[in-house]
């Protein structure tokens, strides 16, 4: 691939990014106007690559794997978890397009895209830029899809169900509390497992009251805002699902919430591997990269092992009942520093494991 250096370069802050802010003299544009979203510099040179030799085309979107539009829907075989990995999957997309394998889109809507200047004359100057797509498209330009420039896309991550933590609850709970239940997306899940009363706690106002629909009661404030004696022996089942890591003292929340179980209840939850192959991997490269919603999310105080999730529960008063494991396909490099760092001398078994998910009860009962 041909590098096309940048002729210039406007970063837009505080507000969203217009057709004005593009007014400049170079022929070819790349707008990327979403911060919940990353394009690899191979994928970004590949997308403007593709607008340049592709003289009938007014824009090029990258294919994602949570698109604006389904027809650009594509990702990768293989999972990531850090930039590194990020990067080879770039890589890969790349290395699969040919010249001939871009496809005509009927409707572009996507915040990320390679244009010709050109295309945004007649637009309103006052138009976000992440709108120009389909207006180009209304006025008669043709949009077309680069499969071999791959934009990744974080999304909604945090308001997505979590059915595997609602499968741990007990047969026959009637009661449970979601601490940190953003949008409370796993209420459906819960109540097929025959749950009555649902209650949540989430910090984010917005959240909260998304969440307070589908739940029956949803507390907007953080668990340390919430009184000791709100709640005494009611919840059969009581969720953390990828909690623990962002609290700065994840004992006190264990040992907070223990008086609120039931005799029989459990406590659920899931937490990153910092041993993951991907994050130790990187870590003899010299890198330790912390990006939005990952084994390593910038917003992570607090890093586990299984021995050390298995050390917290116990050392708050638990019994640890089972600690299963999520583990994620490898791209093909992965695989090959899989397999050799499983070879060396007291390798651990974890390496493969994504994230841990605990099963744990009061030792003794409950206090």
């Amino acid at each position: 691939m041909r590098e096309m250096p940048a002729r210039d370069v406007v970063e837009v802050r505080g507000r969203k990014p217009t057709v004005a802010d593009a007014r400049r003299d170079s022929p070819l544009l790349l707008v990327w106007a979403d911060p919940e979203s990353y394009l690899a510099p191979p994928a970004a040179g590949h997308l403007l690559e593709t607008l340049e030799r592709s003289p009938e085309a007014a824009l090029v979107l990258p294919v994602s794997n949570e698109p604006w539009t389904e027809e650009v829907r594509h990702a990768p075989s293989f999972a990531y978890s850090t930039p590194t990995g990020l990067l080879e999957a770039a890589a890969a997309h790349a290395g699969a397009a040919s010249a001939a394998s871009s496809f005509p889109v009927a409707s572009p809507r996507s915040p990320v895209f390679a244009v010709r200047r050109a295309s945004l004359f007649g637009l309103s100057a006052d138009l976000p830029l992440e709108d120009a797509p389909p207006a180009i498209h209304r006025a008669g330009g043709r949009a077309l899809a680069d499969p071999g420039a791959y934009l990744h896309r974080y999304g909604e991550m945090d308001a997505q169900a979590r059915d595997d933590l609602a499968a741990k609850v007990p047969d026959g709970a009637r009661s449970v509390l979601d601490v940190g239940c953003s949008r409370g997306a796993t209420a459906e899940a819960l109540r097929r497992r025959g749950v009555s009363r649902i209650v949540g706690i989430e910090p984010d106002e917005e959240d909260a009251a998304q969440a307070a629909r589908v739940y029956d009661r949803v507390l907007s404030r953080t668990l340390g805002a919430v009184a000791p004696d709100e709640f005494s022996g009611e919840f059969d089942a009581i969720l953390f699902g990828d909690v623990l890591e962002h609290l700065e003292d994840p004992s006190d929340a264990l040992v907070r919430v223990r008086p609120w179980l039931s005799l029989p209840g459990v406590v659920v939850a899931s937490v990153p591997n910092v041993g993951n192959w991907a994050i130790v991997a990187d870590l003899l490269a010299g890198r330790f990269d912390y990006i939005p919603y990952s084994l390593l999310s910038g917003t992570h105080v607090r890093h586990f092992t299984r021995s050390a999730v298995r050390d917290l529960f116990e050392a708050t008063g638990y019994r640890v009942e089972s600690v299963d494991t999520v583990t994620l396909p490898p791209s093909p490099e992965g695989a090959r520093l899989l397999a050799r760092l499983s070879g060396y001398p007291g390798a651990s078994p974890d390496l493969s494991v994504a994230e841990f998910v605990v099963v744990a009860r009061p030792a003794g009962g409950r206090p």
